[in-house]
């Protein structure tokens, strides 16, 4: 379950789902050729709980946001910037953490034009009882 930025021209930035046993987190690879031959960077999110995919889009400063839900208490919606290209990641931005239960995420984020993101994922919490529902956040991402 990818999700993908182009970068410049040439260069393609991928964030995949992974999992092997019981570990589950996602794993970032990068292109300079336009997709021909691909390079392992590093695990954006080493663990995602029982796993999530990721949700990458390119923001009008020049940061990569990637947005994506954790599986594991506190069941929460969470965000990390990178500001060279995916080659590093902040630390993790928790956008909500009141999750009931484990069935929440598959995030997708866009950016306003007054800079603020809009993420958007399905999600549970105590009030609602076992109903899912479709939730957004939007907030600001902290100043590079």
């Amino acid at each position: 379950m990818p999700a993908s930025v182009r970068l410049s021209e040439s260069d393609l930035l991928v964030v995949v789902r992974c999992r092997e046993g019981r570990r589950r987190w996602q794993a970032a690879y990068r292109s300079r050729d336009d997709g021909r031959s691909w390079v392992y960077l590093n695990d954006p999110v080493a663990d995602l709980g029982e796993g999530n995919p990721p949700s990458l889009i390119n923001l009008s400063d020049g940061r990569l946001c990637l947005t994506y839900g954790y599986r594991a208490e506190p069941y929460s919606i969470c965000a990390k910037l990178s500001s060279d290209g995916g080659e590093t990641w902040g630390d993790e931005l928790v956008l909500r953490d009141d999750g009931a239960c484990r069935d929440l995420g598959y995030a997708r984020s866009v950016q306003r034009p007054d800079g603020k993101v809009v993420t958007v994922y399905y999600f549970n919490d105590a009030e609602t009882g076992p109903e899912r529902y479709i939730a957004a956040t939007i907030w600001d991402p902290p100043a590079k």
